[in-house]
This record gives C-alpha cells, sequence and structure tokens, in this order.
C-alpha cells in the first residue's frame, strides 16, 4: 500500500497555466491534492492525509470482470424468472417469485415500500450488471463511441450501493427462521441464482479497475462539441477534482471534466443544508419505526403485532442469538449510529472545529459503508408476506412501522450522499484561522 505523493492541498495548491499531469488527484474526502505513484498491479495509492484509497489497480485487466458480470447476468436471469421459495402448511400449498413480496405489499396498500423493494432487489441490479456489461464489452469490441461509454459509466458508482442482492439474502435468512416454524419450506432455483448473483457481482467488483476504465475510455478532444469550455483567463481558474471519475481539472465551477464530461463543482452544492433536512427527517421517523408494529402475524392463537425489538426478542427467545444480534445491529444500532454521527459531523463542521478531523473523515466512510445493511427488517417482511398467505391459518401483514423504517434507511442513506466530507477541511481550515487571527489580536 503506497501513500500518493502529496503536491499541496486544494487552498494551497499552485497556479497552473499549461494544464496539470494526469495523475495529479483531489482527494474526495480531504481535499488534498496529491500526486499518484508509478503503478504496478495489486498497489493501493491512498491519500497521506485520511488514508482514503485514490487509485487501487488490479492485477488483470477487462476479461476477469467481464466473465464476471456475464455469469451474473446468466444468474439474474434465472432469479428474475424462476421459483424464489416454496412452503406448505395446513394442507396447502404456497409459490412465491422475487417480485411476489413487492406485488402483496402493494396490495396492502404500502405502494411506496413496494416500488422500494422491486427497486433494491430486482430493477437496479438489472440496472448495475447492464452499466458492468455495456462498458466492458465497448471496450473490448469497440462497437459503441468512447463518448456514449462514458456517460453510460458514470452511473455506475452512484447506483451500485443501491443494488441489495446481499443485504437481501440476509433478509432471507431472518425470514427462514419464521417460516420453518410454521411451514414446511422448499429452496427453490432463484434462491440459489442469487446466492450466485451475489458471488459474481462481488467478483466483478473486487476484478473491476475504475481508473484504467477511465484511462481506457481516454480524454475529450479540446475542440470537441461535448467538452465545452468557458472562455476565462488561467488566472480565474481553480482546481476541480471531478466526483465522477476523479480527475484534477484546471477550470471554473460549471466547466465539464477534460476526461468524462461531467459539470465540475467544488463541492456539492449546499452539502450541510441537505444533510440536515435528511437527517432531521430521519430521526422524527425514527421514532414511529420503533414504537409502531413492523409487521402483524396471524396464527391459530390470534393475532400478534411485532416491532422491530419485539422480533429480536423473539428470535433470542428461541436461541438464534447470532440473528438476534445481526437484526438488532443492523434495525437499531446502525440507525442510531448513523443519526447521532452524521449529526456529530454537521455540527462540528458548523462551528468549524478541528479537533478529530481524521476519525470523521474515517467515521463518514463507515456509515457510508455500513447504512444499506439495515434494510434486512425490510426484506424478511417482504418475504413473509409473499409466502405466509394462509387465510385464517397463518398470514403475515406489513404494519406503519414497516414504511417509516424503510424511509429512516433511505433517509440516512441519501444523508449521508448529500454530505461533503471536504467541507469538514475547509471549515476547520477557517476556523483555525480565525482563531490565530483573534489571538494575534489579543496579544496585540
Amino acid at each position: 500500500m503506497l501513500g500518493a505523493d502529496a503536491a499541496g492541498t486544494a487552498h494551497g495548491a499552485p497556479a497552473l497555466t499549461d494544464g496539470i499531469p494526469e495523475d495529479w488527484r483531489e482527494c474526495p474526502h480531504c481535499a488534498l491534492i496529491s500526486v499518484l505513484p508509478a503503478m504496478c498491479p495489486e498497489l493501493v495509492a491512498d491519500c497521506p492525509r485520511c488514508h482514503h484509497t485514490l487509485w487501487r489497480m488490479r492485477r488483470y485487466g477487462f476479461e476477469l470482470p467481464l466473465a464476471c458480470a456475464l455469469a451474473a447476468a446468466l444468474f439474474y436471469s434465472f432469479a428474475a424468472i424462476a421459483p424464489f421459495l416454496e412452503i406448505s402448511a395446513y394442507g396447502r400449498f404456497q409459490l412465491a417469485h422475487i417480485e411476489t413480496g413487492p406485488v402483496q405489499l402493494a396490495s396492502q396498500g404500502f405502494d411506496a415500500l413496494a416500488l422500494l423493494v422491486l427497486a433494491v432487489t430486482l430493477i437496479l441490479p438489472a440496472v448495475e450488471i447492464g452499466i458492468m456489461l455495456i462498458t466492458l464489452v465497448g471496450l473490448e469490441t469497440r462497437l459503441l463511441p468512447a463518448a456514449i461509454l462514458k456517460d453510460i459509466f458514470r452511473w455506475y458508482a452512484p447506483i451500485k450501493p443501491w443494488a441489495m442482492v446481499d443485504v437481501y439474502l440476509l433478509g432471507f435468512l431472518v425470514a427462514y427462521t419464521r417460516l420453518a416454524v410454521i411451514a414446511a419450506v422448499h429452496l427453490d432455483t432463484a434462491l440459489f441464482s442469487l446466492v450466485g448473483l451475489m458471488l459474481s457481482m462481488a467478483a466483478a467488483n473486487a476484478a473491476l479497475d475504475h481508473e484504467a476504465i477511465w484511462r481506457e475510455l481516454g480524454y475529450e478532444a479540446p475542440d470537441s462539441p461535448r467538452c465545452i469550455k468557458t472562455p476565462t483567463a488561467p488566472a480565474d481558474c481553480v482546481l476541480i477534482g471531478c466526483h465522477s471519475c476523479g480527475l484534477l481539472n484546471q477550470a471554473v465551477v460549471g466547466d465539464t471534466c477534460r476526461r468524462c464530461n461531467e459539470i465540475l463543482l467544488q463541492r456539492k452544492p449546499n452539502s450541510i443544508g441537505r444533510s440536515w433536512a435528511f437527517v432531521i427527517a430521519a430521526a422524527l421517523l425514527y421514532v414511529p419505526a420503533n414504537l409502531y408494529p413492523v409487521m402483524a402475524i396471524t396464527g391459530l392463537k390470534g393475532t400478534q403485532d411485532f416491532t422491530i425489538m419485539g422480533g429480536i426478542f423473539e428470535l433470542s427467545e428461541r436461541g438464534l442469538w447470532p440473528l438476534a444480534g445481526l437484526v438488532f445491529f443492523a434495525s437499531i444500532v446502525i440507525p442510531m449510529l448513523k443519526l447521532l454521527l452524521l449529526g456529530y459531523m454537521l455540527t462540528q463542521t458548523q462551528l468549524q472545529r478541528d479537533e478529530h478531523l481524521l476519525g470523521r473523515t474515517m467515521a463518514f466512510r463507515f456509515i457510508d459503508f455500513i447504512g444499506r445493511w439495515s434494510m434486512i427488517d425490510v426484506f424478511m417482511i417482504s418475504i413473509l408476506v409473499a409466502l405466509v398467505r394462509f387465510g385464517q391459518f397463518a398470514g403475515v401483514e406489513a404494519e406503519l412501522g414497516a414504511p417509516c423504517f424503510a424511509a429512516v434507511v433511505v433517509l440516512t442513506m441519501f444523508g449521508v450522499v448529500s454530505f461533503d466530507p471536504r467541507v469538514m477541511w475547509d471549515m476547520a481550515e477557517l476556523g483555525h484561522a480565525q482563531r490565530a487571527r483573534d489571538a494575534k489580536g489579543l496579544r496585540a
């Protein structure tokens, strides 16, 4: 693992008049401008200040991720059309496909929740696979212009966290423990296909070198109609790191990246205000998400409502401590941790504090990574309402707590996406300079 050679900060980088080297990068987490070292396969270039990975160079070319993506497409096709689970109880038989859960949620009046589950389990995984296949096949065959491939590949990173096949399988694991109590469960083709899809996509992502793809796609010609530049004197330009491909540009805000043609912005617009809005909305919904039941289970003994904590207690009473711990961590700890950490980071940023900057940056990366795993309970409910439909003998219906909890998960994810961690370093620098001026004034 190599640290990139530091070249200066975003505020102190030298002015350039003849463009900048291709190996210069602005860290998207702390704004330090660095020079990528000479790379070779399996080496990693980290930001020397916050240790964010700027480039992880893969050993293999595009053949391995392409093969994995093709395998993922094959597994996805089976998962989309084949039966998912079969259960039998009370002399009756029930069969479900992956889309059965969203259909049942919609029939119970939870249309938005149904659309969310359908999107993150079927629609967005297909989009993720399609983007990878189109880009890699296009690079191998040169059948599509590089400009089109750039426009397509730009969407890969934003969509990837929302394709939640892996989280869905954990939700199935929790649902299975409930199904096994009331019915005989038969695992069908789509479930095994989802496991294959998860593994093949994980292998494809591990083998995919994003920087290598952008370099292979090349740069826009200066006179290209797509490469629109504001006629500005070099002295008016600043160094802006592209949030899409990572390349450092000498430009003004609103220009287009010279490599991927994305609109250049120094920082995410109104980062603090938008993040606060999502955090406050998620915090308000966190209360009903935990107070109201998320589902109602009907059995021979009557109907029982379950809150999130009630479901955790039931798992622990059955001796399923690992699953109870998993659900508790994913559904209680993670949302609360995200709200607390985001609120702390936003407050410290607005106060222009410079304490624990590195720790706050690493905390941002942590909550960005774990946020999606809170969807386990939502997927569990989706699977149960799809299968447990035996009339007065047994049934499962979603309750008000389910959409509230799903909204908390989505809003906290949006809050993390909206927050620009570079602003923490910007504001800390301003605060440090202001305190230095104040101290100098007092001494005078």
